[in-house]
């Protein structure tokens, strides 16, 4: 499987992480999915609401999900996954975040440290963990 995301948008995703930092930010993804291609068309920045310490934990906004899902049904796309940050260590997933995850849905974790880095990971439900994909900037 492969995420294939323009530059224009990864950008967004890397300056709301960094606006938000100490923060650990969240927002959707929203694209098709193309065999075993997944075309990221548009990212929307969504609120964190999770109700503990934000620096360690993420929870998207309900809300902002339905009101974005609505709109790239509109549009013939689909919310394909979510992106968030992780402060000061790798973009690789915690375990909460493998505790939320849901199954078919792309996880773009940012680390924000001396140098911004990403990785792209989809749940592997048989194993209960998480596979990471190959990541294409376009």
């Amino acid at each position: 499987m492969v995420l294939k995301i323009k530059i224009n948008e990864l950008e967004k995703i890397i300056d709301h992480c960094l606006k938000v930092s100490p923060e650990e930010c969240c927002g959707l993804l929203i694209g098709k999915k193309i065999n075993d291609e997944i075309l990221i068309e548009k990212v929307k920045a969504a609120g964190n609401v999770y109700p503990d310490d934000k620096r360690i934990g993420y929870l998207v906004d309900p809300l902002a999900y339905l009101e974005t899902e609505r709109e790239a049904e509109k549009e013939g796309l689909e919310v394909v996954g979510v992106y968030h940050s992780h402060i000061g260590v790798e973009p690789t997933p915690s375990t909460r975040d493998l505790e939320q995850a849901i199954p078919g849905y792309i996880y773009l974790i940012i680390s924000i440290s001396t140098r911004p880095s990403f990785k792209a990971w989809i749940l592997d439900e048989e194993k209960k963990t998480f596979r990471n994909i190959e990541v294409h900037i376009i």
